[in-house]
């Protein structure tokens, strides 16, 4: 009766290598049902394993995906474990992504607070002296009044062109504007993303 449900499991492709090999009526109705040799199986360690006797051992097909003796793991005492490839680069782009993140957050608070004393006028009182005198230019400079610096002319701050009235006065800029939202928006997302 046993026999018959070892036959079973045989047909229905349950059974494994091993019962194959320990049972040689087994092995010969499956090397005629399915053409494959069975041979007794001895598997050992790669540093134990000899090929002293071909017959004992077994050997995979060339279909077979892989080779059994590959997923033993051996344990040789008295060598370290070796290293495991690129793990310090993970800590180290998630440490340079941290720095980058902090560099932007600051650099934009940083700007932002620029800005908003440049819309007060802040700049007009320290840097005032640099604007010529109005018959030369055609705008106003910081002894008129006319203390903030206009971002489209930053680059002119010798001539009146450069300087407007500050927000207390009621002026502002289209470009004052959008940078003080773009700044708020990248300080708000760097501090999320923190």
């Amino acid at each position: 009766m046993k026999d018959i449900d070892k036959l079973r499991r045989l047909l229905d492709g349950d059974v494994d290598h091993g019962d194959l090999a320990n049972n040689p009526l087994l092995a010969s109705i499956a090397e005629r049902a399915y053409g494959v040799s069975v041979r007794p199986m001895k598997i050992s360690k790669p540093s134990q394993f000899k090929e002293s006797n071909p017959d004992l051992t077994f050997t995979p097909s060339s279909s077979d995906a892989f080779d059994p003796l590959d997923l033993i793991v051996e344990v040789i005492e008295g060598t370290p474990p070796p290293p495991i490839a690129d793990s310090h680069k993970i800590s180290q782009a998630a440490s340079d992504k941290g720095v980058k993140s902090r560099i932007m957050f600051w650099s934009a608070l940083m700007l932002l607070i620029a800005e908003i004393a440049n819309l007060f006028g802040v700049f007009g009182m320290l840097f005032g002296d640099i604007c010529a005198e109005p018959g030369t230019s055609s705008g106003t400079c910081p002894d008129q009044g006319a203390t903030r610096i206009n971002l489209l002319s930053i680059g002119e701050l010798d001539s009146g062109w450069a300087w407007s009235e500050p927000l207390q006065a009621g002026g502002y800029g289209i470009p004052d504007i959008v940078l003080v939202v773009v700044l708020l928006l990248m300080c708000v997302m760097m501090k999320k993303r923190k």
